[in-house]
């Protein structure tokens, strides 16, 4: 009894321990790590809502027992969340474990039932040893078929995740930040964004649903690796990318960048492949996780964001009410054709010696200088009157606030009877001032961009993003780009349509007779109109024709001809109405040529200045003075022309740091006269310094030029 006992049990026994030790580890492995990651994203999720719960202190009273009422809510709501979010994951989990066939038993042996065996039958025993010796041996990784329509959720999960933050957050997270240089906001295109990216994101996931097997497998791993690269390229690979500002961009100069990204791209694809080819499991459960993962991150960076933002993707916005109307009383009208230097008129009169023709009674100031540069202070300057301050040592965003809701040209206008309006896209943070100093700046009727435009466009902006360097030419884009694409174009009302710089379009609106005669204000309208003018790219030509020709000077030339024929239409329609001798009308640029990113000026910078006062004599050709004035004079000219000039040093604006020597431009003598500009020290990303130069002089001769030693350091928000 004993001899038969001892072979009762040992071999099948010893044989399903050697089994569970050599099979566990294979089979166990995979639902391990499905639920790591389900319980790091769990993890993620509620650290998430404890994130959002943390807020800053409120310097404020609040009675201590409405706060403990509001407590004992809080803690109610919160454990009542809490208890929903555990429910709803430990289903989630059980639904992913399910959907992948992951069994959390797979893999484990199972000891059969012990039967006894006859000590003289050699052949079960052999039998036996044979299959417990099958068992220890190594088994290719676990991964079960799966149905169509497993393959097809999983397929959606890192479909959409690449598309939501490819199409979606991507684009957002330029918007948001630039929405100080857009025409539009966060509430006009998130609804045309959310529908591409489920739109792409679905089209990618039935796509991939078709292929079976191991083919499924790369497929999706090469989903998540695309979906973590886009995240790498935006933290680490894109460096320092190009302005969106149309300058020329040299991508040669990107060589290593690319090579970097490059590189980064070919690991993680790698990475992912190998890890889907080996273990399919594993990989399955690591694409939807790392998907997963990257989507809640990229969340909570869009929601901080737009927290950051919030005020901005509020704000009134410029629209077109007014642009077509003047008065017959008296009219001021300021062209800002952008960029537009002296010496760019130069050539544009040697090439085109009739663009003269239109600008009777004008005088031509060739010796002008200008206040600031570039456009984000060029412009408020000439809208406003104020400049930058020395004695305050640096610049802030408060300050430029600070030019639009303090006293300004407008407010003298607008006292003198005059309607107010300005058009321009570079006044954003002067929005909500301008919103009560002004008849066109206002908040919108709610409306969503045309879908096909967004999609093409701020696509565009996502892939230009998130897209390895090699790509990044072929979808690379302008802020005029976006405001044309985005803006609607249809028969809104002037009141609801906003202002867009396009200067081709607004070429071919003025080549009809669109200017009429309104004499609702007292004392007549105040235009401020802000045009693309000889600014890159070129994108029209002399006749006012879109184009798409090479970015050179005979390019530059016919755009700033083109540019400056939408101003003599205008004139030629001030003819027709009979109201020209009674107009002011003031041709300048915000500033002059911009040899952008240098930390030093190598070139003088020269902007444009044409000025016809009213009741100058208009059968008069275009005249040329050299007397050294430029945008310091504009005040003072303005004020002249609304009839608040007293003559003084102080002007009507008084406390304005440009009024103390400002004169109108007709009363500028020949003296030496001593002006100042600021550079902007600018190192592709951060405006760093406004840079201090004296000109005395002629402002076009750089040997008049220099530099004071005095520069200020630059804390504006929105350009960083």
């Amino acid at each position: 009894m004993s001899s038969r006992a001892s072979r009762l049990a040992p071999t099948p026994r010893a044989a399903v321990c050697h089994a569970t030790a050599a099979r566990a580890p294979h089979l166990t492995h995979a639902p391990r790590l499905a639920l790591a990651a389900l319980d790091v994203l769990f993890l993620a999720a509620t650290a998430t809502c404890l994130w959002g719960a943390l807020a800053r202190p409120a310097l404020a009273y609040v009675d201590p027992s409405v706060m403990t009422y509001t407590i004992q809510a809080l803690a109610g709501v919160a454990v009542a969340l809490s208890a929903v979010l555990g429910v709803v994951w430990r289903r989630a989990r059980r639904w992913l474990l399910r959907a992948m066939h992951v069994d959390e038993n797979a893999g484990k042996a199972v000891e059969g039932s012990v039967h006894a065996l006859d000590a003289d039958d050699a052949a079960a025993h052999v039998s036996a040893d044979e299959a417990a010796r099958e068992l220890t041996l190594p088994r290719k990784p676990f991964a079960p078929a799966l149905s169509w329509r497993t393959r097809l959720i999983l397929a959606l999960v890192c479909a959409l995740s690449l598309a939501y933050c490819v199409l979606f957050v991507a684009p957002l997270e330029v918007v948001i930040p630039g929405s100080s240089s857009l025409s539009f906001t966060l509430a006009n295109v998130w609804l045309p964004l959310i529908g591409l990216a489920a739109l792409v994101g679905t089209a990618i996931a039935l796509a991939s649903s078709a292929a079976r097997g191991r083919a499924f497998d790369v497929v999706l791993a090469l989903l998540a690796a695309i979906c973590v690269c886009t995240l790498l390229q935006e933290l680490f690979f894109n460096g320092n990318l190009p302005a969106a500002d149309g300058s020329p961009v040299d991508w040669g100069n990107y060589d290593k960048a690319h090579a970097f990204s490059a590189v980064g791209w070919l690991a993680v694809i790698a990475v992912f492949l190998v890890l889907a080819i080996r273990r399919p499991l594993a990989s399955r459960v690591a694409s939807v996780a790392a998907c997963l993962l990257i989507v809640i991150a990229q969340s909570v960076g869009l929601g901080m964001l737009g927290a950051q933002y919030a005020d901005a993707l509020s704000r009134p916005v410029v629209t077109e009410e007014g642009l077509t109307t003047v008065s017959s009383k008296s009219n001021v009208i300021v062209f800002v054709l952008d960029m537009f230097d002296t010496k760019d008129m130069d050539q544009v009169m040697a090439t085109y010696p009739e663009a003269a023709d239109e600008l009777t009674g004008f005088t031509w100031y060739h010796n002008s200088l200008g206040s600031m540069i570039p456009t984000r202070y060029g412009v408020p300057y000439v809208v406003t009157g104020h400049d930058f301050d020395p004695t305050e040592g640096q610049f802030t965003t408060n300050d430029l606030e600070s030019w639009f809701s303090d006293r300004n040209l407008l407010d003298v206008a607008n006292e003198q009877g005059y309607s107010v309006g300005v058009y321009s896209d570079s006044v954003t943070y002067g929005a909500r001032a301008l919103e009560g100093k002004t008849m066109n700046v206002h908040e919108l009727a709610p409306f969503f961009a045309d879908f096909l435009s967004c999609a093409r466009t701020l696509g565009g902006v996502g892939l230009y993003r998130d897209l390895p360097y090699a790509f990044k030419p072929t979808f690379w884009f302008t802020t005029d780009q976006l405001n044309d694409a985005v803006v609607p174009t249809d028969a809104r009302s002037p009141e609801n349509t906003p202002y867009v710089i396009d200067d081709p379009g607004m070429h071919e609106r003025f080549s009809q007779p669109v200017l009429t005669v309104s004499d609702t204000s007292e004392g007549g309208a105040y235009r401020v109109i802000h045009c693309q003018g000889s600014h890159w790219p070129y994108i029209m030509d002399e006749n006012g024709n879109r184009v798409t020709e090479s970015q050179d000077n005979t390019a530059l030339v016919s755009q700033a001809r083109g540019s400056l024929d939408i101003v003599e239409e205008y004139i030629a329609q001030l003819k027709d109405l009979g109201v020209y001798d009674q107009s002011t009308i003031v041709i300048t640029a915000d500033h002059g040529v911009w040899p952008w990113n240098h930390a030093r000026l190598s070139k003088t910078t020269s902007p444009i200045l044409l000025v016809k006062p009213a009741g100058a004599d208009s059968t008069q050709p275009l005249q040329t003075s050299n007397v050294p004035t430029g945008h310091i004079d504009l005040p003072a000219t303005l004020e002249w022309a609304v009839g608040a000039w007293d003559g003084s040093a102080e002007g009507e604006m008084g406390s304005s740091t440009t009024m103390a020597s400002s004169t109108p431009v007709f009363e500028v003598t020949d003296e030496d006269r001593p002006r100042y500009f600021y550079w902007n020290d600018h190192d592709g990303k951060h405006d760093r310094y406004l840079v201090e130069y004296k000109v005395d002089g002629d402002a076009n001769d750089f040997s008049d030029w220099t530099f004071t030693g005095n520069q200020y350091p630059v804390d504006v928000e929105g350009y960083n």
